[in-house]
């Protein structure tokens, strides 16, 4: 138990950094280069969760639709590598609200 509390203090809680243009490109190639194998996976996992109908008809399916986004996304980030990203870090947002303390739901019940 005691051995688990420097992970929990050594965790990382901070955003991941903007993928860089060769990590985007790199992305996009290999969308676009393994999107073939969803033709094969989806029936595969199909056909393990409900059986073999199921598995050829919605799991075909599924792979085909899965193919085509991924090679949709995939030329999409090789046409765009070069256009830089935007952070995913919001800005801190303050209501100016201050809360009570107790709250409202604890005052009878608090120590």
């Amino acid at each position: 138990m005691l051995g688990f509390l420097p992970a929990v203090g050594l965790a990382d809680l901070r955003l991941p950094p903007k993928p860089t243009m060769m990590e985007k490109l790199g992305r996009g190639i290999a969308n676009v280069t393994l999107s073939v194998s969803e033709l094969f996976d989806s029936p595969y996992v199909a056909t393990q969760e409900g059986g073999g109908t199921y598995g050829d008809t919605f799991g075909f399916t599924q792979g085909v639709s899965r193919m085509i986004m991924d090679t949709a996304m995939g030329t999409v980030e090789i046409a765009t590598f070069f256009i830089p990203t935007k952070s995913m870090k919001m800005p801190a947002h303050d209501t100016g609200q201050v809360e009570p303390y107790p709250p409202a739901d604890l005052k009878d019940n608090w120590y």
